[in-house]
């Protein structure tokens, strides 16, 4: 869909490995917020993680000398990307809420399958194939079975609810890292990320004024750790 030259190559397998320690790390991430949940309302720990992320991924662009400075012609761009973040880790700390750390890392690992449909319709010479479509008809097989427990009798019981909400944040991560891959063609990497997480530290600062009132900051050392953790793997995981 896109007319200019765009940059999609097939990895090697170096970057294969590479990637599948990613996932790994991601999928990881969902303990970390359970943890971080136990001291932690869901929306200023995601407050707390951003500004991690931030003197995190800005210490090291200091370091590096990597410019940071915004284009306004990014802006539009920078918007959709935070929103998205926004969507998916409001939905990832409220879902994992819901249900248990196992569940929630199942239900977030399916992001990359999300990211394969959407690939198809943004990238190109990444459209679906026989072989992709048979993995990901399997793949939400085994999710399927794994929710039907919980789908006996025609109610939402258990961990229903928390395990939609951790699919939702799944599949906005997944449009997400479509949407990365073809912005990165135009805004640096480094500086791209660093705006996505500055511009969500004043939306998460006032949504957790107005809608963490009943779950006041415990500040446990469990909770302290959990969000430092998640956030670690988040900002590791991009770069």
């Amino acid at each position: 869909m896109l007319e200019k030259e765009f940059r999609n190559e097939d990895p090697s397998g170096k970057i294969i490995a590479f990637m599948l320690l990613i996932v790994s790390l991601i999928g990881g991430g969902a303990f970390a917020v359970k943890l971080g949940l136990q001291g932690f309302p869901p929306l200023k720990m995601a407050l707390f993680r951003c500004i991690l992320g931030v003197v995190f991924v800005g210490g090291v662009g200091f370091y590096y000398g990597m410019s940071m400075r915004m284009r306004f012609e990014e802006l539009r761009r920078l918007l959709l990307i935070a929103a998205l973040y926004t969507l998916h880790t409001i939905t990832l700390n409220i879902g994992t809420q819901y249900t248990t750390g196992a569940r929630a890392t199942i239900f977030l690992s399916l992001y990359p399958l999300f990211t394969v449909l959407f690939g198809h319709f943004w990238l190109p010479n990444d459209r679906l194939t026989l072989t992709k479509t048979s993995g990901i008809i399997t793949a939400f097989s085994g999710v399927f079975l794994a929710m039907m427990p919980n789908l006996q009798g025609g109610s939402t019981t258990g961990y229903l609810i928390g395990d939609l909400i951790v699919i939702l944040s799944a599949c906005s991560l997944g449009l997400r890292i479509t949407l990365t891959k073809v912005f990165v063609q135009d805004i640096y990497p480094h500086r791209l990320l660093i705006w996505l997480l500055v511009l969500n530290i004043p939306c998460f600062y006032v949504l957790s004024h107005i809608l963490s009132v009943s779950n006041p900051l415990n500040g446990r050392w469990q909770a302290v750790l959990g969000s430092s953790i998640r956030a670690g793997l988040s900002q590791v995981s991009v770069f």
